[in-house]
């Protein structure tokens, strides 16, 4: 006998509307990634398949802006600058990295986040902000050589060179693989390391055979990740390097400014291809917890395995320390040199003036940069945030596997591609569509870098949601959107308001799309860096300070808050 399956009207009517409803959800999400990221990638693969760099289909495909990139002396040895600098950059920062994570991974609860606040202040911070401080402090009239002069020694030659190029390279990515580290050292068992002590083991060989294993797949898939990301800097070469600093991403933008699409396009196409592989590799060697690492397990030494005081241990607390002058002290220079009386920016200050913040809170430039930033940055954090959550929500709730995977591949994908890739085809887009200089432009270019994030943070919070309480509300007649606000959204609240911020924080911080956006109405970071190629005076040192002083004081509000609850959680357990 044969049976044969029918399902009822009404719960096909049911799965046809739940269906509807999800894709609905979808819709602004995917209209983003289309404008913002499909579109502009196929403007560019068609114009570097087009000898005069046309996005036509007319012509055959011409592969020779791609062997020029083999045969062309000057394509050759920009990759290979590139490689350079994100090589020796990589290696700089994992030997910075790995014993500063070490210590701050042996450290107490409290002690240990108060680090991690240290260690990612930066974050907050704009990175065109935190290059001009770089400015200031290796400049000819900068900290170093200012000190060195007092010595009666140099001027040394640090500033606009490939020395000073590495140093903001590392500066940024220090506290990615630091945040790696630390998450992968913490979720380490220490009973495994005591068990191998109790045994004679000495503390070389539980290093190296028990330790360093369990830490090198995310030592090796950081050191991947940090690599690709250097390959794609833009800015930090632009601001701190010289003539001859000249990478992939500067000459992408370079040929594009002089109409030159097609190797322009090539070369950003390789890039691409590059950094995929990149990401690839990086994942399957450290897995997927590389995009959202998280402090676990017995949170390394603690109590159990005291932090012991040997020649190791000194040179990574030196390490560590090191690692939090570079990070801090840019931050902490711009200020003085902002209330400086003379033209120039000088390090120490002459006098004392506050006319550079008057210049600065009075300067129509200076405001409508300041009220741009901030306009673009909400209404992108709202979208972002909203478009985040959606995903978040149809991800966590289906039952297929493959819708799964999707929207976690294609809500990831914008980190991959490299930002200047994203700003020559958003901008080749946005110009057919008559985009450019529109806030509307700007935030539909932004939401795209921000969604990532907001997905990232939301699904993890929607994901550890009981559904049991979102069908106790179904059970009591709420329907299924009145349940999921009413109910589901509350909770996840933190987390949405995280998203927000991040995504906030992210758009006001870029400076790579905006510049291609927009023209005379320019953001902030982009006046700033309009400043820091034209001609730098204090009154940069002055909003510098405005846009960092809030972060100094919220580190610090965050760190007593931290060390206060360490210190009541310790007594309660006593």
């Amino acid at each position: 006998m044969s049976y044969v399956s029918v399902t009822s009207p009404a719960g096909s009517s049911h799965l046809l509307r739940t269906s509807v409803a999800r894709f609905a959800l979808l819709i602004p999400a995917l209209v983003i990634l289309l404008f913002s990221l499909a579109w502009p990638l196929a403007t560019i693969i068609l114009r570097s398949l087009h000898e005069k760099g046309r996005t036509g289909f007319s012509d055959a495909f011409y592969f020779g802006h791609y062997t020029a990139i083999i045969q062309d002396d000057l394509l050759r040895q920009v990759a290979l600058h590139s490689v350079m600098l994100a090589s020796v950059s990589m290696i700089v920062t994992v030997a910075l990295a790995f014993p500063a994570a070490y210590i701050i991974s042996r450290l107490s609860r409290q002690m240990s986040s108060l680090m991690m606040i240290l260690i990612l202040m930066p974050f907050w911070v704009s990175i065109i902000v935190r290059l001009f401080a770089f400015t200031t402090i290796l400049g000819q009239q900068g900290i170093i050589n200012s000190v060195a002069g007092t010595l009666g020694i140099g001027p040394f030659p640090l500033l606009y060179n490939t020395f000073a190029t590495i140093v903001g390279m590392v500066a940024y990515l220090l506290p990615y693989l630091i945040l790696i580290l630390v998450s992968a050292m913490m979720s380490i068992d220490t009973s495994l390391l005591t068990a191998a002590r109790t045994m004679g083991a000495s503390e070389r060989r539980v290093f190296t055979d028990i330790y360093f294993p369990q830490v090198r797949p995310a030592l090796l898939g950081g050191s991947v990740l940090v690599f690709v990301l250097g390959l794609g800097f833009f800015l930090t070469p632009a601001i701190l390097g010289g003539p001859h600093n000249l990478t992939v991403p500067i000459f992408i933008q370079q040929q594009v400014q002089n109409y030159q699409w097609g190797k322009a396009a090539a070369m950003g196409i390789v890039l691409l291809v590059v950094s995929v592989i990149g990401y690839m590799v990086a994942l399957k060697i450290g897995g997927r917890g590389m995009l959202s690492p998280v402090q676990q397990g017995s949170r390394g030494a603690a109590s159990r395995d005291p932090l012991r005081s040997t020649p190791v241990t000194v040179f990574s607390v030196a390490i560590l320390v090191f690692d939090l002058v570079i990070l801090i002290l840019p931050l902490l220079v711009v200020i003085p040199t902002s209330v400086t009386e003379t033209t120039q920016i000088q390090f120490p200050p002459v006098g004392f003036s506050a006319k550079w913040f008057i210049e600065a809170f009075t300067s129509a430039t200076w405001i409508e940069a300041f009220f741009k930033s901030v306009r673009v940055g909400m209404f992108t954090a709202v979208v972002a945030t909203l478009c985040g959550l959606a995903l978040a929500r149809v991800g966590t709730r289906s039952r297929s596997l493959a819708l799964k995977m999707s929207i976690q591949t294609v809500a990831i994908i914008p980190l991959i591609v490299p930002v200047i890739l994203l700003g020559i085809g958003i901008y080749d887009v946005q110009g057919k569509l008559g985009l450019l200089g529109t806030d509307f432009g700007l935030v539909l270019a932004h939401s795209v870098l921000c969604l990532p994030l907001a997905f990232l943070v939301l699904a993890n919070s929607l994901a550890a949601i009981d559904t049991s309480i979102e069908q106790a509300a179904w059970t009591m007649g709420a329907s299924n959107a009145r349940a999921f606000w009413g109910v589901v959204v509350p909770i996840a609240m933190p987390a949405m308001v995280g998203a927000f911020v991040i995504s906030f924080v992210t758009s006001w911080d870029e400076a790579v799309l905006a510049m291609f956006q927009t023209e005379l109405d320019k953001t902030l970071p982009v006046t700033i860096y309009s400043f820091l190629r034209s001609g730098i005076t204090p009154v940069v040192s002055a909003v510098a300070t405005i846009v960092i002083v809030p972060v100094i004081l919220g580190s610090i509000l965050i760190a007593f808050r931290s060390i206060t609850a360490g210190r009541r959680a310790t007594k309660e357990s006593t």
